[in-house]
Protein backbone atom coordinates (compact mmCIF):
# COMPACT_ATOMS: atom_id res chain seq x y z
CA UNK A 1 0.00 0.00 0.00
CA UNK A 2 0.62 3.71 -0.47
CA UNK A 3 1.62 4.56 3.30
CA UNK A 4 4.26 2.08 3.23
CA UNK A 5 6.14 3.23 0.27
CA UNK A 6 8.72 6.07 0.13
CA UNK A 7 7.17 9.29 -1.38
CA UNK A 8 8.39 10.14 -4.77
CA UNK A 9 10.10 13.42 -4.83
CA UNK A 10 8.71 16.34 -6.78
CA UNK A 11 11.57 16.48 -9.32
CA UNK A 12 10.12 13.13 -9.97
CA UNK A 13 6.50 15.06 -10.20
CA UNK A 14 7.03 15.08 -13.94
CA UNK A 15 7.47 11.63 -14.60
CA UNK A 16 4.16 10.70 -12.73
CA UNK A 17 2.30 13.21 -15.00
CA UNK A 18 3.35 11.58 -17.80
CA UNK A 19 1.82 8.40 -16.70
CA UNK A 20 -1.41 9.76 -15.70
CA UNK A 21 -1.65 11.60 -19.09
CA UNK A 22 -1.16 7.82 -20.38
CA UNK A 23 -3.68 6.52 -18.24
CA UNK A 24 -6.02 9.45 -19.07
CA UNK A 25 -5.75 8.32 -22.75
CA UNK A 26 -6.71 5.26 -22.25
CA UNK A 27 -9.66 5.85 -19.99
CA UNK A 28 -11.13 7.78 -22.90
CA UNK A 29 -10.83 5.38 -24.90
CA UNK A 30 -12.68 2.65 -22.69
CA UNK A 31 -15.54 5.60 -22.29
CA UNK A 32 -15.51 5.98 -26.25
CA UNK A 33 -16.28 1.84 -26.08
CA UNK A 34 -19.38 2.92 -23.05
CA UNK A 35 -17.07 0.87 -20.66
CA UNK A 36 -17.43 3.27 -17.87
CA UNK A 37 -16.70 0.79 -14.61
CA UNK A 38 -13.22 -0.81 -17.10
CA UNK A 39 -12.34 3.02 -17.10
CA UNK A 40 -12.74 3.54 -13.22
CA UNK A 41 -11.19 0.64 -12.16
CA UNK A 42 -7.96 1.42 -14.77
CA UNK A 43 -8.62 4.99 -13.42
CA UNK A 44 -7.94 3.29 -9.82
CA UNK A 45 -4.91 1.20 -10.32
CA UNK A 46 -2.00 2.40 -9.00
CA UNK A 47 -3.95 5.86 -7.27
CA UNK A 48 -3.38 7.62 -5.40
CA UNK A 49 0.08 8.43 -6.95
CA UNK A 50 2.87 8.14 -4.29
CA UNK A 51 4.31 11.51 -4.32
CA UNK A 52 3.05 14.65 -2.12
CA UNK A 53 3.32 16.88 -5.56
CA UNK A 54 -0.47 18.53 -5.73
CA UNK A 55 -0.29 18.92 -9.42
CA UNK A 56 0.14 15.02 -9.01
CA UNK A 57 -2.57 14.06 -6.62
CA UNK A 58 -4.76 16.95 -8.92
CA UNK A 59 -4.40 15.35 -12.19
CA UNK A 60 -4.81 11.58 -10.80
CA UNK A 61 -8.31 13.02 -9.26
CA UNK A 62 -9.27 14.68 -12.21
CA UNK A 63 -9.05 11.63 -14.38
CA UNK A 64 -10.81 9.43 -11.55
CA UNK A 65 -13.41 12.20 -11.59
CA UNK A 66 -13.77 11.59 -15.41
CA UNK A 67 -14.50 8.18 -15.13
CA UNK A 68 -17.09 8.40 -11.77
CA UNK A 69 -19.03 10.83 -13.95
CA UNK A 70 -19.40 8.87 -16.65
CA UNK A 71 -21.06 6.32 -14.85
CA UNK A 72 -24.73 6.18 -14.86
CA UNK A 73 -25.46 3.27 -12.44
CA UNK A 74 -24.11 4.00 -9.40
CA UNK A 75 -25.25 0.79 -7.56
CA UNK A 76 -24.28 -1.29 -10.22
CA UNK A 77 -20.92 0.68 -10.19
CA UNK A 78 -20.27 -0.60 -6.25
CA UNK A 79 -21.63 -4.35 -6.91
CA UNK A 80 -18.98 -4.52 -10.16
CA UNK A 81 -15.97 -3.44 -8.16
CA UNK A 82 -13.55 -5.90 -6.45
CA UNK A 83 -12.87 -4.41 -2.50
CA UNK A 84 -9.89 -3.63 -3.36
CA UNK A 85 -11.19 -0.66 -5.78
CA UNK A 86 -13.50 0.94 -2.42
CA UNK A 87 -10.48 1.33 -0.84
CA UNK A 88 -8.91 3.42 -3.44
CA UNK A 89 -11.70 5.01 -4.33
CA UNK A 90 -12.76 6.04 -1.08
CA UNK A 91 -8.57 7.13 0.06
CA UNK A 92 -8.82 9.12 -3.06
CA UNK A 93 -11.95 10.83 -2.34
CA UNK A 94 -10.25 11.94 1.08
CA UNK A 95 -7.34 13.15 -0.25
CA UNK A 96 -9.54 15.64 -2.49
CA UNK A 97 -11.85 16.63 0.60
CA UNK A 98 -8.46 17.80 1.63
CA UNK A 99 -7.26 19.68 -1.11
CA UNK A 100 -9.95 21.07 -1.44
CA UNK A 101 -10.56 22.79 1.99
CA UNK A 102 -13.00 20.63 3.83
CA UNK A 103 -11.63 19.20 7.52
CA UNK A 104 -13.57 15.84 8.42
Amino acid sequence: MAGTEEFVEADNAEAIITRIEQKSRKIESLLKQYKPVEALKTALEGSPPNTRDERCKSANWIMVHRAIMAIKDVDGMFSSLDPEYYDILMNDLWDILQVAGFHL
